[in-house]
């Protein structure tokens, strides 16, 4: 998967104290690495920075109390305010994770070990990605609907509930004006690879399936070239199997960064010696403080139900 790394180094031959010896060569690399694999990128919008809190409004009507009239020549043009939602306050997260490199690593040319801990490193600021959208649905009280019936079963028409939950989306109303459509639009399909394998073993979904659809410069390389029944996919190995959110990309909540995405070059944390310090060894940090908020919860809807526990 293309959010799962495997491998620090991408083949590069290279030497343990090579790493040491240049402490910003693995902070390069692990940027590198983890360029394109936020999912968060993908579908909240661009919220600007914060000083650790965020107030904003839950949305309302997306436009004005009264609606365009009809003005006579000399005629005053009427003014109107705009609808706003509940007024909601997010405090920032600041989540981080460290690996070290010992001295016996780097005398004895342990690469695998460095290797395994970079990689699980950077994995793990990922699934914390990911962990921090799904929280922000949660929180938010997004709709909920059950499937038909069991995806697994040959009676079922997952394709209906995908159309179903696009559609929940598409027609969602006004908080404050039950008579007005919100006007969202769902875009965007994000599961699990695995359910969206379930998906495909369905006939009625393939029929729907495009899997060469164009994505250029993508924020996220979880972003396939695949469409189901208008709606691209976006898939992430971190989401639980039995999750699936139909939504609006963009528009369904935003990201705001107190600290954007921070990895340390290695330093000795308890002074150099030329052995590492007092405990022999080098560490590297990665870092980020941000809020995520779902001001739009009418813009996503989570399928449920559609694989047996």
């Amino acid at each position: 998967m293309a959010d799962r790394l495997t491998s620090a180094y991408s083949g590069d031959t290279i030497t343990v104290d090579s790493i040491v010896s240049d402490p910003t060569w693995l902070q390069g690399r692990a940027y590198d690495n983890l360029d394109g694999t936020d999912l968060v990128k993908a579908i909240f919008r661009n919220g600007g920075t914060n000083d650790g809190v965020v107030a904003y409004h839950e949305a309302a009507a997306p436009f004005l109390n009264d609606d365009s009239e009809n003005i006579a020549e000399f005629a005053e043009i009427p003014v109107a305010d705009v609808n706003l939602g509940k007024v909601k306050k997010l405090v920032s997260e600041k989540t981080g994770i460290g690996v070290r490199i010992s001295r016996e690593m780097r005398r004895k040319n342990k690469i695998d070990q460095v290797n395994l801990r970079m990689t699980a490193m950077q994995n793990t600021m990922v699934k914390n990605g990911v962990e921090g959208a799904v929280r922000a649905f949660h929180a938010a009280d997004v709709t909920t609907m059950a499937v038909s019936e069991d995806w697994g079963k040959d009676g079922a028409n997952p394709m209906r509930d995908i159309r179903a939950g696009k559609r929940e989306v598409n027609l969602a109303k006004a908080p404050n004006r039950k008579d007005a459509l919100m006007g969202y639009r769902a875009d965007t399909l994000l599961a699990n690879p695995a359910t969206i394998d379930l998906l495909l073993f369905h006939e009625a979904v393939q029929k729907f399936y495009n899997g060469a659809a164009a994505v250029e410069n993508p924020v996220y390389k979880g972003i396939t070239p695949q469409t189901i029944g208008g709606l691209r996919v976006v898939e992430s190995a971190w989401l639980a199997e039995d999750e699936l959110y139909i939504l609006q990309s963009g528009v369904v909540g935003f990201e705001s960064t107190t600290d954007p995405l921070t990895i340390t070059p290695l330093y000795s944390e308890h002074g150099e010696n030329g052995y590492g310090g007092s405990n022999q060894s080098w560490r590297m940090d990665a870092f980020r403080e941000r809020i995520l908020g779902v001001d739009n919860p009418k813009a996503v809807v989570k399928l449920t139900g559609f694989q047996a526990s």
